[in-house]
Formats: structure tokens, sequence, C-alpha cells
């Protein structure tokens, strides 16, 4: 006998269904692609209620409407499955751009045959499925679902004197498909060129999006993002049981460098500094030019313990590097004071600390590795 309760395992399948989520949580690309997956069922909707709304009207079939409520539901529940279960990664265009439109392109098309007098009016909706390329296709591909649009329209055409002649001014059909032609061949010149401008636009703000967040000479990030990074580590802390250390990096003497050599050659001792400490820190880890010749780094997931065993490897292969100058060839040595963040504390004494602790390692003669204490 049974209480009537469902079993655990059911419980766990039900739980799992309602708590399934529409878009992926921790995938944003992907999110986005369902988005636009999204709006373009909502194209679908709206063509539905056009040829609802022209049914009603009797100057459409029902023969469309019952083929629309089994094919719309069919296809785009196929998309959403092969967005949700990762599969559009294996296409060229993990959006499914041209496809999703020439399935569009297909359901119009069996919707046109039906329209009889408002076929005219079901013409738009092939204007709506171009709109949907717009920030993704070039002229090319628009011209060529151009081409696939217009040939679905003369299928129709060529179905419809085949076997219903009676229902249909030809004159008038012969009429909008060279009308059709027209408005899609500018509009896949229109679009392509939006579409080259978005490309452009993007790869100009991914450049200024790069400058706003690195270092101009040495590469590195710049103080701002710097922080910014710093307090989205603090906070990860702060949320659960993490840890992660900072060290300030200062060069020594680097005064005597630029009044010996001169600024360039100081420069390019700031870019090697700069870059050998990247190559000394883990892919997780991350540095950045707090200011002048002073250099932060982060280390995730790193006690302090871990933390003064990467800040002496740092420190060691900056020693070694031999620098080439006109005047004779030099070598700097680096200090550093390391720090574990501690729950709670704020920016300000976190970075206070590790200053307190390369002060320590300067006034302890330099080229030397010290934490707080």
């Amino acid at each position: 006998m049974t209480n009537g309760n469902p079993s655990p395992e059911k419980q766990t399948i039900v739980k799992r269904i309602l708590l399934f989520p529409v878009l992926p949580q921790n995938d944003p690309e992907q999110a986005i692609r369902i988005r636009r997956f999204f709006m373009a069922f909502s194209v679908y909707l709206l063509c539905f209620g056009l040829a609802y709304a022209s049914y009603l009207a009797d100057v459409m079939e029902w023969r469309a409407i019952a083929g629309f409520l089994i094919i719309i539901p069919v296809i785009n529940i196929s998309f959403y499955i092969v967005f949700r279960t990762g599969l559009n990664r294996k296409m060229p265009d993990p959006s499914l751009t041209s496809i999703q439109m020439f399935a569009g392109i297909l359901v119009t098309m069996y919707g046109m045959y039906y329209a009889n007098e408002s076929r005219g009016a079901m013409l738009l909706v092939y204007v709506m499925i171009l709109i949907f390329g717009v920030y993704r296709l070039n002229t090319r591909r628009f011209l060529s679902i151009s081409v696939f649009t217009l040939l679905t329209y003369g299928i129709d055409i060529a179905l419809l004197r085949y076997f219903r002649p009676e229902k249909v001014n030809f004159t008038i059909e012969y009429l909008q498909w060279f009308v059709l032609a027209l408005v899609l061949a500018a509009f896949s010149v229109i679009g392509g060129h939006i579409s080259s401008l978005r490309q452009k636009l993007g790869k100009s703000l991914s450049v200024i999006r790069e400058l706003s967040i690195h270092d101009e000479l040495t590469g590195a990030y710049n103080r701002r993002h710097l922080v910014e990074l710093l307090d989205y580590e603090m906070k990860r802390a702060f949320r659960g049981n993490y840890q992660f250390s900072v060290s300030m990096l200062d060069i020594d003497h680097f005064k005597s460098v630029n009044d010996t050599y001169g600024h360039q050659t100081g420069d390019e001792v700031l870019r090697t500094v700069s870059k050998m400490i990247q190559d000394n820190l883990r892919s997780a880890d991350f540095c950045g030019r707090y200011g002048g010749e002073e250099f932060l780094m982060v280390m995730t997931q790193t006690d302090l313990e871990g933390a003064m065993l990467c800040a002496e490897r740092v420190r060691a292969a900056i020693e070694k590097k031999l620098f080439i100058a006109s005047e004779s060839d030099f070598r700097v040595t680096v200090s550093l004071g390391v720090t574990q963040y501690q729950s709670r504390e704020d920016l300000t004494t976190l970075i206070s600390r590790a200053d307190q602790a390369l002060y320590r390692a300067k006034r302890w003669g330099r080229n030397r590795v010290m934490c707080d204490q």
C-alpha cells in the first residue's frame, strides 16, 4: 500500500523540471543566442496572428491555420533543443541565423499557398524574416536568402497555376513577385551594409575597451580596471570559502635607471618587467600597473605561503634579466610586499597592508620578498 505521495525519484524529476532554466545560467553567449531565437519565435507568432486574422476575414483557408498549429511548434521546439543541448556550437554560425531564416521562409511559403486574397499582406512576413539577419549576415548571404525567398514564392505561383488556377489573378501575382524582388534586392544591400558597419563598430569598441582597461606603456591592466577586478575577487571571497593574496612590486632604484640610461630605456624596463611578471603567473592570476614603477599582482585561490613562493619566483626571474644599453649592460631588481586577503576587509586596507610589506622589504635592503605581519 502506498500513501499516495510520489516517490523521491519522481519528486526529484518534477523538481528538476520546475527548476529547469529557460536560459543557460553560466553561458552568456548561448543565452544571447537563445534570446535571439525567441525573437524569431515572436515572428512566427506574428505570422500566425496575421494568418488567423485573414482566416476570420474569410480570405485564408483553415488548412493554413491547421498546418501552422503543427509546423510552428515542431520547428521551434527543435531549434530550442538544439540550442539547449549545445549542438549549435558545431555549426559555422552557432546562432543558426541563416538556418532559422530558411525555416521561416519555408513556413511562410506554406501559408502563402492558402492565403488567397491575403497573399499581398503575407509578403510583409518575408521582410520581417530578413530583418532577423540584419546584424549577422553580409550582403552576399542576404542575396542568397533573397533568391531563396523569390524561388519559394515562384514555386507557390507555379503550384497555384497548376492546381488552383481559378482562384488566382496571376497578373497580380507576377507583379507582386517583381515588386518583392526589387524590395529584397534593396534590403539585401542595405542589410549587408548595416551588418558590415556593425562588425566594424564591434571591432572598434573592442579596441576601445582594450585600451580602456590596459596600461598603454606596459600592456598590463591599468589601475582602474585592476581595482574593478580586485573588487570582484573580494565579493567572491565574501560569498564563500575563497581566499586570494596580493603582492605589491616596486622596481628598485628606478629613478637612477632613467637618469643613467634615459627614459626610453626606462620604458623598456617597465615593459620587460611587466611581461616577466605575467610570464611567471598562472593563467588565473593577473597583474596591473598600479602607478609609476609599481605593479600589483593578484594571485587567486592562493594563501600567503603560495603567494610568497610566486612572488619569489617573479623576483628571481627579474634579477637574472640582462638589459642591453648603449652605455653598458645592466640588471634591475625588485622588492615585493605580499599579503593575504582577510575576511570583510576593504580594498584600502588590503592595499595598505601590501604597501607596508613592500616598504619593509625596501628597509631591509631591497631585492627581497616580505609578507605582512
